[in-house]
């Protein structure tokens, strides 16, 4: 049985070996990071022609942890999924919460009619002025830096976005409805650019927050 599965059961005996103590104090004060891959297992999230969302947005989730483990040693990582697996919209935000996270990104791709394009970063409307829209921001910016079109930072009402008791941010990397950014986000350079963009952006958050 896969973490993931566990993790409730798990919740409730560390809070009856420890007294109720915070998971902070039990991983010390190590910068935690939540990296959710949106949709998976049974949920496939958008389709594209030749690919599914929940596929795209593993890799890239993957190659952002890889890249940010690398260089960023006092962070910790923690993946809502490492695999493809069905993880409930509130369980992606109770891991958050549970664990502490000092920073939430969840990596979706975005499907439109039409030949929409460009990636696009999104916060609770509550977290305008804040670090999840600097974080935004950040994120954008990055975007930009390697050629792609960016839409901008928006507000919307996501579970994960509200759920979360931390700074988080939702961000679509590109619109999987469009073949030319489909090929892109399929690609292994157009996913290395893509993790590149996120985990710059992380570093530049990271080195601005105390």
């Amino acid at each position: 049985m896969s973490f993931l599965k566990l993790w409730p059961l798990l919740f409730i005996v560390l809070l009856v070996v420890t007294g109720c103590r915070s998971s902070r104090s039990l991983r010390g004060e190590r910068f935690v990071l939540v990296v959710d891959a949106g949709h998976g297992g049974n949920d496939q999230g958008a389709a594209g022609r030749r690919s599914l969302e929940k596929e795209v947005n593993l890799e890239v989730a993957r190659r952002v942890c890889k890249l940010i483990r690398k260089q960023c040693r006092d962070v910790e990582i923690i993946q809502t999924r490492p695999d493809d697996e069905f993880v409930s919209l509130n369980d992606r935000a109770g891991m958050a919460n549970f664990y502490r996270a000092d920073l939430f990104i969840s990596i979706h791709s975005n499907s439109a009619r039409g030949w929409a394009e460009g990636t696009e970063t999104f916060i609770h409307p509550s977290a305008r002025g804040g670090r999840s829209e600097r974080m935004a921001r950040l994120i954008e910016q990055e975007y930009v830096k390697t050629g792609r079109e960016s839409r901008g930072v928006k507000t919307a009402n996501f579970a994960v976005l509200r759920n979360t008791r931390m700074p988080a941010v939702l961000t679509e990397i590109g619109f999987i409805s469009n073949r030319s950014e489909e090929r892109f986000m399929n690609s292994r350079k157009g996913q290395k650019r893509l993790a590149r963009s996120i985990s710059n952006a992380f570093i530049r958050y990271r080195r601005s927050v105390p």
